[in-house]
């Protein structure tokens, strides 16, 4: 199956019976005229009568506008544009009307499978080095030097720390006390209270040093730091806004009232009328719904919009 496009949302008003097409190789046609290769119903007639044009190229598949209120592709706010072309990739989102459609497409011809014999021959690491023989090569011995690299100043180069501050390198220096004492009896301080006022002098040192290294921190990192917390704050409500919306979005498509009138629109009329079978189709629809994985797609595709929506409001402000 070279190209096939899903539905994954559809107008409010509208009812869909068949959620994946599957195009011919050649291409195909979208549209809400009869006979078209994806047919979408819209009383709206938002849709046109041939909406988008694909065909097949050497390029791969090209999608044609061909539409009045626009083809719009991977959520743009601009449209392609009637008679414009542009290449159709696996993964895109096409937006016609209220449908939203996911395109799955893949070319066999662009993937070839090469021969043994060829991927020895040609490697996409380019030439290996290793296979070549290595040629003698003659190394020349460098002469030893008879004179030192370096030498050995003979005085003294180690300055002071320039972080610091002029007050803090006065306070740093130690004072010089000249006791004029013959003997230590005669010292009116004794050993003791000379200790007790040389700590003192140290801590006070230190505490002023702790303070001036704390009121130096620049005021741009600090302001940098609440700056990201606050974006990250932001980022946070955000996705849960968007986790909200996308989550009401997908279980109002599941409410009793949506799903009961699909299914009486799949069962049809008939002229003995009977109790339906909800359970029974609900079953088979919810079974059929995990393994194309259609509520996944939708959920985050709703998530998208939530995001899309959020960051337009934001930049409009």
């Amino acid at each position: 199956m070279p190209l096939s496009i899903r539905i994954i949302s559809n107008p409010s008003n509208e009812s869909v019976t068949q959620w994946n097409h599957a195009f011919p190789e050649e291409g195909g046609n979208i549209g809400r005229a009869y006979g078209a290769i994806l047919q979408l119903s819209d009383a709206s007639r938002e849709v046109s009568g041939i909406h988008a044009i694909i065909r097949k190229t050497s390029r791969g598949y090209q999608i044609a506008d061909n539409s009045t209120n626009g083809l719009f592709i991977n959520g743009f706010d601009m449209p392609l544009g009637k008679g414009n072309q542009t290449t159709l990739s696996d993964g895109d989102v096409l937006d016609i009307g209220g449908y939203r459609l996911l395109v799955s497409c893949f070319l066999p011809d662009h993937a070839k499978v090469r021969s043994g014999e060829e991927c020895l021959n040609s490697s996409s690491f380019g030439e290996d080095p290793f296979s070549r023989q290595p040629e003698p090569s003659v190394e020349t011995i460098p002469e030893v030097q008879t004179e030192p690299d370096c030498t050995m100043a003979t005085r003294d180069i180690v300055d002071d720390d320039p972080f610091l501050s002029a007050g803090t390198m006065k306070k740093m220096k130690h004072e010089h006390f000249e006791l004029d004492f013959p003997t230590s009896d005669e010292d009116p301080l004794r050993c003791n209270e000379l200790q007790a006022s040389l700590n003192l002098r140290n801590e006070a040192m230190f505490s002023s040093f702790v303070q001036q290294d704390i009121s130096a921190t620049p005021k741009s990192a600090q302001l940098a730091m609440v700056e990201i917390q606050k974006h990250e704050q932001f980022l946070q409500e955000c996705s849960d806004k968007a986790l909200e919306i996308a989550l009401t979005r997908l279980l109002s498509e599941l409410s009793p009232d949506a799903i009961e009138s699909m299914f009486n629109d799949l069962s049809g009329s008939r002229f003995w009328p009977r109790k339906r079978k909800y359970w029974c189709m609900y079953k088979r629809y919810f079974t059929r719904q995990i393994e194309n994985r259609d509520w996944q797609v939708k959920f985050k595709t709703y998530f998208h919009d939530a995001i899309r929506l959020q960051r337009n409001l934001e930049e409009g402000r």
